[in-house]
């Protein structure tokens, strides 16, 4: 038994207690946003501007570095179908390599679709991801249909990017972190819909004082009708009201969105300070620009670098291989080169036309001597004169 009930029974009467007020939810639809349950795809990834930021870092970094041909170590000249892959659609090497690391980040793979004539190579086009189809053999080999059209095998040339043992297709980022793209794609929703579509209220009105739900209600209506036309509120029942204010970085999640970056910038290997991000353990949102791409071709470049170039060296013949060209894109900056080029000029193991040739300038050309004409000796000096 209570002590309502006790008391109830010693006095004799009931009691007309009033019970506090407490909002319905039951019938409250939620306004926060749902989880998505749309299949997470490639355009849906390209909304997020990480996203695409990442993969256009990765396109123009591999575009600025050349393809070399090499018997050894001799450098050979670039066959014609390597500095202009695509002729058909007039596509140099810089753009094709471009196309092949967006497919490769975006699907996992890349299909060249390879045209041959009489003297070898004569075109390599890419064909969307989204347009092959793969059928596995029982004896290992594989068929390609490229548009729903059975291709042979030895006109496609597929790059995976990671591959598990087994599998036909190679992932990308996309495909290996799609729970990471959900999250980004939900924190972005939810913070473009939070002024309008947030259950949080915009104040409080407490009170010390139990009240039934008529009279809250109507407090509630009164204090909403007088905030309209913005004109002063009066408050009863010992109510008082207290805003809720959210600073902006709240409002759209900033340190949300930061590590949600952070984690996208680390599936594709892009160092963050190319997202504007700054740099782990400081405040500074740059480093020197040398470290930077050395920074990403080790974390990012270098898995699509390693192979394009044995997908390029399978097409050329025996004996030759390829390799991209790393010197101008890993150049250290101007003072940094300056003191190695002293260091190896003191020790005598490089010489200054050396030096220049590495920074792409002429040798100096030393001035020719000028030749010293003798003077001609007068035929009076050359007669003895006699003694006396």
């Amino acid at each position: 038994m209570g002590f309502r009930d006790r008391l109830v029974e010693r006095l004799g009467y009931t009691l007309d207690v009033t019970e506090a007020y407490v909002p319905d939810t039951e019938n409250r639809a939620l306004q926060i946003p749902a989880r998505s349950q749309s299949i997470i795809n490639e355009d849906k990834a390209l909304q997020l501007i990480p996203v695409s930021r990442c993969i256009s870092v990765l396109e123009t970094a591999i575009a600025q570095i050349p393809v070399e041909v090499f018997r050894g170590i001799d450098k050979l000249d670039t066959p014609g179908w390597l500095e202009l892959p695509d002729v058909k659609n007039n596509i140099n090497q810089s753009e094709f390599l471009g196309q092949t690391v967006v497919s490769m980040a975006l699907y996992g793979n890349a299909f060249w679709y390879l045209t041959r004539g009489p003297r070898g190579i004569n075109n390599i086009e890419l064909i969307p991801a989204g347009n092959v189809n793969i059928e596995k053999q029982d004896d290992g080999s594989y068929e390609y249909y490229v548009n729903g059209i059975k291709t042979p095998g030895d006109r496609i040339k597929h790059l995976r990017l990671w591959q598990i043992p087994g599998d036909i297709l190679g992932y990308g980022p996309l495909q290996r972190h799609k729970s990471i793209i959900q999250a980004a794609l939900d924190l972005q929703a939810y913070a473009d819909n939070w002024f309008r579509q947030s259950a949080v209220p915009t104040g409080t009105l407490t009170t010390t004082e139990f009240l039934s739900p008529e009279v809250a209600l109507a407090n509630k209506q009164a204090f909403v009708e007088s905030q309209v036309n913005r004109s002063v509120a009066v408050l009863s029942s010992g109510l008082s009201y207290e805003s809720i204010s959210l600073n902006p970085e709240e409002a759209q999640f900033l340190e949300n969105q930061k590590f949600v970056t952070r984690q996208i910038a680390t599936m594709f290997g892009v160092p963050s300070m190319y997202l504007s991000l700054s740099v782990e353990g400081s405040g500074l949102t740059y480093t020197n620009g040398n470290e930077d791409r050395k920074k990403l071709y080790e974390d990012g470049l270098q898995q699509y670098i390693i192979r394009i170039q044995e997908a390029i060296s399978d097409l050329l013949p025996r004996g030759q291989k390829a390799a991209f060209n790393m010197t101008e894109f890993l150049k250290p900056n101007v003072s940094m080169r300056y003191q190695a080029y002293q260091v190896a000029l003191n020790a005598g193991f490089m010489t200054v036309d050396e030096v220049r040739e590495l920074e792409g300038l002429p040798q100096i050309q030393m001035p020719e001597p000028v030749a010293v004409q003798e003077q001609p000796v007068s035929q009076d000096e050359n007669v003895e004169q006699p003694a006396e």
